[in-house]
């Protein structure tokens, strides 16, 4: 990885790319994701102060930029692709690679010209180039609409009493009503008023009143016919919605709706079923949050080092090559099939305003993984390849699960700050590094604790 570069209609990215084989290889999709986008580089860039992700320009065929073909053993392809516009106060991008290569942190982003944007190939039409050389893919021209994409990354942090879901432009708390109210009952409970009163405060202090409503959604579990679910959801809503706008008062606009068990956030019916029922029993709470006015941010100002802190977290960080030695691990086998399967957790680190989570997982036989084995758990939080890890604050018992690409879409998959793909190389004998985004805990916080799923638990993971 280079840099970016930051032009008037477009952002550039600028990479190399060899292949260590022995033999001429295909790119195939392996810069594409699990879902194919052959011969591109669907390469995410992600501002980890801003808390945004710039996706790859796409046209009717894919991802603009370079066309690669194959690669020859040794030599290096100078490639680039195209992006939304970057900000002026973005001086620092992570690169989220497919593969595990994995994220690259740090990569600068320079203003630039263009010159260097247009790359032709170095080598005669038909001829091999050697290995050694430097050569450039010939960049392919839009063809028909050309399509932008920029997304919030929304933190999932979760307390026993609450789940939070936020971005820098909008929150949604998402209360347990097993808190709120008594069994079958729409009638707030005395330990009820007291988690609402907490609520109203953050959301007197975040909640926008010009960008009105204040969404208050009521969801059960899958037991009861949906006609009494549906009932019983609205009702609640209804009783949480007095409660703070008795709180808020009249500034704010507020709406009550009840989606009964039509929206679940965890799967029921399996062996944590009791645990499934208690999360998709909840009343959500949504609203925008206000957008600071007036002055300049230490992210808008030219002599804002990529280094320093910016608005919105801490530091980005830079790049490091080595993950650094093996802080805890644990073997597991998988019934009923007896598939054996290590996790060996490298020290965790923090980029801007999120924790990144760094583990590779050993494939010990006796058979082949499917490429798509992933490590989502029971919780539907649906195309995040690492959903079911989490990490975990000892002291607060607070847990922050991993980073989301965009608002939920409880309709279909969502897309994480992760590679795309949990298992490319299959074989027993081989393995795979993975890592995950979490938000980033409070920075006092030198070592939390790592639950990965069928792994068990591990305390004391250090913080770098």
């Amino acid at each position: 990885m280079r840099e970016v570069e930051r032009l008037a209609d477009r952002s550039v990215l600028h990479f190399t790319v060899t292949s260590l084989e022995d033999e001429p290889r295909h790119t195939g999709n392996a810069f594409g994701t699990a879902a194919g986008d052959f011969g591109s580089y669907r390469i995410p860039l992600v501002d980890p102060v801003g808390g945004k992700v710039y996706h790859p320009l796409t046209d009717q065929i894919g991802t603009l930029g370079s066309k690669p073909g194959y690669y020859e053993p040794g030599v290096r392809y100078e490639t680039v692709v195209y992006y939304p516009p970057l900000p002026a106060g973005v001086r620092t991008v992570t690169a989220i690679t497919p593969g595990t290569a994995g994220e690259f942190t740090g990569v600068p982003v320079v203003d630039g010209t263009g010159s260097g944007s247009a790359m032709s190939p170095t080598t005669a039409p038909g001829s091999t180039p050697q290995p050694g050389t430097t050569v450039s893919w010939p960049v392919r021209e839009p063809t028909g609409e050309v399509t932008s994409s920029v997304q919030d990354l929304y933190g999932i942090t979760e307390s026993p009493e609450k789940t939070t879901d936020a971005s820098g432009g909008d929150e949604t708390v998402g209360l347990r009503t097993d808190v709120l109210f008594a069994f079958d009952s729409d009638r707030l409970t005395a330990r009820a008023k007291a988690v609402l009163d907490d609520v109203a405060k953050e959301t007197r202090e975040k909640a926008d009143p010009d960008r009105p409503p204040i969404l208050i959604e009521g969801h059960t579990d899958g037991k009861g016919t949906h006609a009494y679910n549906m009932a019983l959801s609205l009702r609640r809503a209804e009783a949480v919605r007095k409660e703070l706008q008795a709180h808020l008062g009249g500034a704010y606009r507020y709406r009550a709706t009840g989606k009964g068990e039509t929206e679940p956030v965890a799967r029921e019916g399996g062996a944590d079923d009791e645990d499934a029922r208690a999360r998709n029993r909840r009343v959500e709470i949504s609203y925008r949050i206000k957008q600071p006015t007036g002055g300049s941010t230490a992210s808008e100002t030219e002599e804002t080092r990529a280094d320093e802190p910016t608005t919105g977290g801490g530091r980005p960080a830079p790049f490091h090559a080595d993950d650094g030695e093996t802080v805890a691990g644990r073997t597991t086998t998988q019934k009923p099939t007896g598939q054996r399967l290590r996790i060996d957790a490298k020290p965790f680190y923090r980029d801007g305003a999120y924790l990144v989570a760094v583990f590779d997982i050993v494939n010990l036989g006796p058979r082949a993984l499917g490429a798509g084995t992933g490590y989502g758990g029971d919780i539907a939080y649906i195309g995040g390849w690492y959903t079911g890890f989490s990490v975990v604050d000892p002291a607060s018992h607070t847990v922050y699960r991993a980073v989301r690409m965009g608002p939920d879409d409880p309709h279909g998959p969502d897309d994480y700050v992760d590679p795309g793909w949990a298992t490319f190389n299959v074989e027993p004998g081989t393995g795979n590094r993975g890592f995950f985004y979490v938000p980033a805990p409070p920075p006092g916080i030198t070592s939390v604790t790592f639950d990965a799923g069928p792994f068990g638990r591990f305390d004391n993971i250090p913080v770098r």
